[in-house]
């Protein structure tokens, strides 16, 4: 110690002899290798708390996934409650606020309330399930999803001016889409059931009525379907189009949504209110599809969307899939989305029981079963299809 005091020393007393300036250089080189080192450690702590917040970020997001689709086979399996259990909704609002308190996680917030979770939550798993509900035999889980899409449809055109509300209310624009989700999953959770409470409580008896009594006036949309085929007549497409380009992009974009949910939402619930089983297939169909159109403008249109034409060619296909003369839901159903869900063959064999039961309202009863074993041995046959005497 004192021989290191004296080197300092005589650094101090003179830095600038030759033992004065090896010392003053082995100092500052010992120093620059201490702060080096320091500096790698520092920067090792750092990549190895980015290494876990990263592990940290994609454990949430792998709750979150599972969570969401967790929603699937609890959609399948849990029988609806029609929202008449007051307890079911009160647990509702009380797990909402457990989940949107700082006992969760930030980034688990960020996850599931963003718009990829409204996305899954409100529409890509109902649109799934509505698939299987088609394809199933059976008209209750059929009722169920279109009550579902319409009161969505409903929500959904309500809210197309949320940009406009948000620039103004800055509590909207901080949390729309924390309402926007827990609004889509009380009407979508079998225990909540909130589609098929407010189409109880509101619809059947306020809304139904009116939309008989129009669905009435307008021939169950056979004077819709002739205005729409006037409105193609050569003479007065150009026009039409012509006005429809000059609007606005939002106004175009305003007309493509009230197209796409204000007849069908009323063809909809009226099906719906009257228990008539193919039109309830057929919106069912209709919303599974337009719902997917939906989705490819809404992300689109950022890009093409003041391309004079994109609104026109989202409306022409909109028109196309729910005019009767063109039945394009159903084509788009059965071609595209049964095979790419895989219920290709609950389709068939829902044919096969519709056609079966449709068989048997139209033979006279003596007939029946001697029918029946006929059509059985058609059906096995395995070698040409020989004449059925």
């Amino acid at each position: 110690n004192v021989t290191v005091v004296a080197l300092v020393n005589v650094v101090v007393d003179n830095p600038l002899s030759p033992c004065g300036s090896t010392l003053l250089s082995f100092f500052i080189l010992s120093k620059q290798q201490q702060l080096n080192s320091m500096s790698d450690e520092q920067e090792e702590t750092q990549e190895y708390d980015r290494a876990y917040d990263n592990m940290n970020r994609w454990l949430i997001f792998g709750i979150a996934a599972v969570g969401l689709v967790a929603l699937v086979p609890i959609l399948t399996k849990v029988p609806r409650t029609r929202g008449k259990s007051l307890v079911n909704h009160v647990i509702f609002l009380v797990l909402a606020g457990v989940l949107l308190s700082p006992l969760v996680p930030e980034e688990f917030q960020d996850i599931v309330f963003s718009e990829g979770g409204v996305l899954i939550v409100g529409t890509l798993i109902p649109i799934y399930e509505s698939i299987v509900a088609v394809c199933t035999f059976g008209e209750s889980d059929d009722e169920e999803w279109l009550c579902y899409w319409i009161v969505n449809g409903i929500f959904t055109y309500s809210t197309e001016f949320i940009d406009t509300i948000a620039d103004h209310v800055p509590f909207v624009a901080n949390h729309w889409y924390e309402m926007e989700f827990f609004i889509t999953l009380w009407l979508l959770l079998p225990w909540t059931d909130g589609s098929s409470w407010l189409y109880d409580t509101l619809f059947t008896p306020l809304i139904v009525p009116l939309m008989d009594s129009l669905m009435a006036k307008v021939g169950n949309g056979r004077k819709i379907q002739a205005l729409i085929l006037t409105m193609v007549n050569s003479s007065y497409l150009g026009l039409i189009w012509w006005i429809f380009l000059m609007l606005p992009e939002e106004a175009r974009r305003f007309v493509t949504v009230v197209v796409g949910t204000g007849y069908p939402i009323v063809a909809s619930t009226v099906a719906l209110a009257h228990h008539s089983s193919n039109e309830e297939t057929f919106w069912l169909t209709y919303w599974s599809c337009f719902s997917i159109l939906f989705i490819a403008m809404d992300y689109l249109e950022e890009l093409v969307g003041s391309i004079p034409g994109f609104y026109s060619l989202i409306l022409v296909a909109t028109v196309y899939l729910f005019l009767p003369m063109f039945q394009g839901a159903n084509v788009v159903f059965r071609r595209v989305l049964v095979p790419l869900t895989g219920q290709y063959e609950a389709m068939l064999l829902r044919d096969t029981l519709l056609l079966k039961q449709e068989m048997e309202a139209s033979i006279p009863n003596h007939l029946v079963d001697k029918v029946k074993t006929k059509a059985a041995q058609v059906l096995t046959e395995k070698e040409e299809v020989k004449k059925v005497q």
